[in-house]
């Protein structure tokens, strides 16, 4: 079967069947045509049967050093292509997994943001100049 009639059987049973939020379903797409672009880029195949494990490494590593792309979104773009692979499989559109072995990676975990010495100040004096009442109602 064809990458992409697969591709758009793969968003409508996700809409249909899986009820998918419109983001996920727009994300899904994007990053569906972005593999596929990728492949006839590079002048491969459209046939599932052909799809490789390497060519989706082939595909991160052109994201990260072409594309600049962060972890968090290549991670999407991994998450997309294995869920897709294994509905294919599913659906006997193909005969392996060509996502296997495929780990996306870790994303750097966002540190908390604190206020600082300035701006907690700020705030007590608007809060110590503020005319309205500051305690809590009571019941």
């Amino acid at each position: 079967m064809n990458y992409v009639q697969a591709s758009d059987d793969y968003l409508m049973y996700l809409e249909v069947e899986k009820n998918y939020s419109l983001n996920t379903l727009t994300s899904y797409a994007f990053d569906l045509k972005l593999y596929g672009e990728f492949l006839t880029a590079n002048n491969r195949s459209l046939d599932l049967d052909d799809l490789t494990s390497s060519r989706v490494r082939c595909f991160v590593q052109d994201q990260v050093i072409n594309h600049g792309i962060k972890p968090r979104t290549l991670q999407r773009h991994i998450s997309c292509l294995k869920s897709f692979s294994e509905y294919c499989l599913k659906e006997n559109y193909m005969k392996s997994d060509f996502t296997a072995g495929i780990q996306a990676p870790k994303a750097d975990k966002k540190l908390p943001k604190y206020m600082t010495l300035q701006e907690h100040h700020k705030l007590f004096t608007y809060l110590e100049h503020d005319p309205r009442p500051q305690e809590l109602g009571r019941n």
